[in-house]
This record gives C-alpha cells, sequence and structure tokens, in this order.
C-alpha cells in the first residue's frame, strides 16, 4: 500500500482526508509543521499532500523533499490569489499538481490515483 503524508493546519481538514483516504493508503497525517519536515525527511513517502498557502518555508521543503527523493510526489493545496503568482510559478518546478481551494475530493481522488501511480505529469 502506497504511504501518504498529509500536512494541514487544519485539524477538521487532517481527519476528513485522512478517512475519506485510508481505504486506498496508509495515511500519516500531521496539523505541525515542525513535525511534517521530520516526517518527510525521514519517512519513506510516496506522495506529500500539504495543504497551507504557499510561503518561502513552503517551497523550501518542498525543494528539499525533492532531493532527498526524486520518486516522492508533492501535492499542494491551496487558496489561490494574484499574490502568489510567482510563488506558484516556482513551485510547479518541484511538485507534481497544485489544487486551488474550494477543491472538489472526486477531482483530488482521481488525480492521487494517476500521480501515485506516476501517470500524471502536470500541476493542475
Amino acid at each position: 500500500m502506497k504511504k501518504v503524508l498529509f500536512f494541514s493546519p487544519d485539524f477538521s481538514l487532517c481527519y476528513s482526508l485522512l478517512m475519506y483516504l485510508q481505504d486506498k493508503y496508509n495515511v500519516t497525517s500531521s496539523t505541525d509543521f515542525n513535525l511534517l519536515i521530520s516526517l518527510a525527511k525521514n519517512g519513506d513517502f510516496d506522495l506529500v499532500i500539504i495543504d497551507s498557502q504557499p510561503d518561502n518555508k513552503i517551497k523550501e521543503l518542498c525543494r528539499e523533499i525533492k532531493k532527498l527523493s526524486l520518486k516522492v510526489k508533492i501535492v499542494l493545496t491551496y487558496v489561490y490569489n494574484k499574490n502568489l503568482k510567482e510563488t506558484d510559478k516556482e513551485l510547479r518546478n518541484c511538485v507534481s499538481a497544485i489544487f486551488y481551494k474550494p477543491i472538489d475530493l472526486m477531482e483530488v481522488s482521481q488525480s492521487l490515483i494517476h500521480i501515485s501511480n506516476g501517470t500524471h505529469q502536470s500541476a493542475v
């Protein structure tokens, strides 16, 4: 079973996504960013999902995760705004997909299947 690491500062979202994905994936979730960093660096995850507005810490974490393992797929979810245009552009170089909120769980679920199987090539 593929291993997924999910981070969100929103406990309810962590719990909901954990419940939604647990039948298909071995999911570890956290609301603590420092724990996310530690888990991402020390774990052997196939997929990392980060639900957070992208900032310099998120960009650096995504780069570090990719350096550690080229096979790991990274998915970001956040509310897009024009101020994030340049950051969004930079992130697309190291992530497998970006979903803007509000997200459609069915669309995300289908994309995660493709991403974890290595058949998804570009960010959404």
